[in-house]
This record gives structure tokens, C-alpha cells and sequence, in this order.
């Protein structure tokens, strides 16, 4: 991103309003309040990472890679992915259009910046 180009970072009180989750299994043995408890966390964590790329930083940054540690673990809760298993999960959040827009209505370009993120991560922790 360019010295001049501006983006906008929405913050949502509950970006997932509307957006059907994406596992129903993980969904079902989590109470309202884990649930809520989740979507906001994911959605800070997303805010965290729309920061990093406004602000420059690139996806092996060790701030960045912090934000992907918990992503990854939180992952853990419902499987554990290898290193092709964890980019392709990047790739499907930039390929799914409800999780691109969600992540669009953070930041343009968030999606693919998190893509990056987590293939980086991967080439460096996962095998």
C-alpha cells in the first residue's frame, strides 16, 4: 500500500450479524455466550490486523505473526491443520464471499492480507 492511499477501518460491533457460520458442528456445542464471546474476539483480531496492513507492516511481521499464533490456535479448538491444511483455509477466506466481505467491511483488501498472514505462518511453524 502506498504512502497515499487511505483505508478506512470500520469497526463493527458485530460484524458476523447476518454471516452464517462457517462450521454448524463448532457452532452447536458452544453456548450463546462462547459464541458472542468468539465473534467478538475474531472481530478484534481482524481490527488488529486491518491496523498492521494500513499501517504497512508486512504479513512476517512479528506483530502480525502474534495475531496468526492466536488464529491458529483458536483454529486448534476444532482441528488441528498442517501447513497445507492452514493456507488453504487462508486462500478459503479470501475465496468465500461472505468472509471477503466481512473482512471488506474492515478493511479493503483485509482477506488477502489475512491469506498472506497465514501462509506465512504456515512456511514458518507448520509442516
Amino acid at each position: 500500500m502506498s504512502e497515499n492511499q487511505t483505508v478506512k477501518i470500520n469497526r463493527s460491533e458485530n460484524l458476523f450479524a447476518g454471516v452464517e457460520e462457517a462450521s454448524r458442528e463448532a457452532k452447536e456445542v458452544m453456548t450463546a455466550e462462547d459464541q458472542e464471546w468468539w465473534q467478538h474476539e475474531v472481530t478484534a483480531r481482524m481490527i488488529r490486523l486491518a491496523g498492521y496492513m494500513t499501517a504497512g507492516l508486512p504479513v512476517d511481521a512479528p506483530e502480525v505473526q502474534a495475531e496468526l499464533d492466536i488464529h491458529y490456535a483458536s483454529v486448534r479448538r476444532f482441528w488441528t491443520p498442517n501447513a497445507v491444511a492452514y493456507k488453504g483455509l487462508g486462500q478459503s477466506y479470501l475465496d468465500d464471499p461472505h468472509f471477503r466481505l466481512t473482512c471488506d467491511r474492515i478493511a479493503g483488501g483485509l482477506a488477502a492480507y489475512q491469506r498472506d498472514a497465514m501462509a506465512a505462518y504456515a512456511d514458518a511453524w507448520l509442516r
